[in-house]
């Protein structure tokens, strides 16, 4: 039920999509992560390879059940003898005259004949044809779960790169706060030193801090138009419109506390569904290649019309067509194939063998993935919640180190440094916010419940 619902849910997201973030895509504007995974679902180009492998699947099924239909053909032959194809009889049968012990050649037939039919060939039964709908019908099942995988691939890829998007901007909020905390900080000392009051070498020491803010702010929005356009082609958006993310809400984030004590059910990942396609598909094959030893009966039918001249007078009313019809059934009985059938049955049989060794090692895989997932989102929330508190702390110090320079108990080395830490750790509790985020994103991802980022 569980698996039927997220491919559910997942085929509803791509028929219908969002339509307020449609309007965005061709406009550009602010998107939210459900709305950037929206359009990565109905617009990535991966995407739309695989819904035409699954395309191509069902045509295949359709073909294989067509080959099973009757099966009906219009012919037409036309034959122009330059000579006659001659026959050989015992002497005496026609030419009385003849010796009767010698051979006599005659001309059979007229030069020029023409003939016309409908050919009807009607599949009975065949071992082969009712595997070959099984394993068609399960080659749909496979490239369905193959789009489905590859939805949750893009779900991922675009949540963690909205995230790295989202780490960039938090990183220049920080820097641009500093900025300006300098910037007041420079007017001031100006002025002071403007009126004796300040070294000059204070004042040239918050200008060097703020030159390197600058730097490191134009080198960030490099990185950030960089992640941007590459967010844009993940979600195959035309990286000349704008994109512009709605900013990190820092009074809505709940810790994911539940991802942590969900169960470790692994059925929902679709790796592990494929696998188990292919591994159904391999066992099918093996009964395909089995049906061979079955014999095979098939019905036939043919209605034509025949007719001979000396010339080529066949558009004649006058002309005289003669019908012919016949029905009958062909069976075909394998007897002995050089033990071909037996030595692809082996083969066969090895292929599926390394798919369960494939099968065995990504479970294995799977259940890594999922501890390490757990293990690194608790680290990260107790990770995020040491930075929330050493943030604090650093604020603090920054206010009071700030109100004793301005009183003349501090030196700006002092402020200078505060500012530093303050923006180092700042820094850190932004990148961990990413951290938990990312964590999360990998837990639900090892569980194959991708879906769950954006609810």
């Amino acid at each position: 039920m569980k698996k039927q619902y997220l491919i559910g849910f997942l085929a509803a997201f791509i028929v219908s999509g969002s339509v307020f973030a449609q309007n965005k895509f061709e406009e550009g504007g602010v998107f939210t992560l459900k709305e950037c995974i929206d359009l990565g679902l109905k617009h990535n180009t991966e995407i739309k390879k695989a819904q035409l492998d699954e395309e191509a699947a069902d045509f295949q099924r359709k073909e294989i059940t067509g080959s099973g239909l009757p099966q009906i053909d219009a012919y037409g032959q036309y034959n122009n003898f330059l000579d006659v194809y001659p026959q050989a009889i015992p002497g005496g049968v026609l030419n009385p005259e003849s010796d009767p012990n010698g051979v006599d050649v005659i001309s059979f037939g007229v030069p020029q004949s023409m003939k016309a039919g409908f050919k009807l060939n009607q599949l009975v039964f065949s071992q082969s044809y009712l595997v070959g709908l099984k394993a068609a019908k399960t080659s749909e099942e496979f490239y369905r779960l193959l789009t489905r995988m590859t939805e949750e691939d893009i779900i991922y890829d675009i949540s963690l790169n909205y995230y790295n998007v989202i780490a960039t901007q938090l990183q220049m909020d920080n820097l641009q706060a500093n900025h300006d905390k300098l910037k007041k900080l420079e007017e001031i000392i100006k002025a002071q030193y403007e009126n004796d009051l300040a070294r000059k070498v204070d004042y040239n020491r918050v200008k060097v801090n703020l030159t390197t803010l600058e730097t490191q702010m134009d080198n960030l929005e490099i990185v950030t138009e960089q992640r941007t356009n590459y967010l844009k082609l993940m979600m195959g958006m035309p990286v000349d419109l704008p994109l512009e993310l709605a900013p990190y809400n820092f009074t809505d984030k709940d810790l994911p506390l539940q991802a942590l004590q969900s169960d470790s059910d692994l059925s929902e990942r679709y790796d592990l569904q494929v696998l188990d396609k292919q591994l159904e598909l391999h066992s099918l094959n093996i009964k395909n290649i089995k049906s061979g030893y079955y014999p095979t009966l098939a019905a036939f039918a043919d209605v034509n019309y025949n007719a001979f001249s000396k010339e080529f007078d066949f558009i004649s009313d006058s002309h005289v067509w003669y019908r012919g019809a016949l029905i009958g059934l062909q069976l075909n009985v394998p007897i002995f194939d050089g033990f071909q059938k037996k030595n692809r049955i082996a083969q066969a049989k090895v292929e599926s063998e390394k798919v369960k060794y494939d099968q065995f090692m990504a479970e294995q895989s799977a259940e890594a993935e999922y501890l390490n997932a757990i293990k690194k989102l608790g680290n990260s929330i107790k990770s995020l919640k040491a930075q929330e508190s050493n943030l604090e702390l650093s604020e603090t110090v920054f206010d009071e180190t700030a109100q004793l320079y301005r009183e003349g108990l501090s030196p700006l080395t002092d402020l200078l440094d505060a500012e530093t830490s303050l923006r180092e750790a700042r820094s850190t509790y932004y990148q961990q916010i990413i951290s938990v985020k990312t964590a999360e994103a990998d837990l639900y991802k090892s569980k194959g419940q991708i879906e769950k980022i954006i609810k």
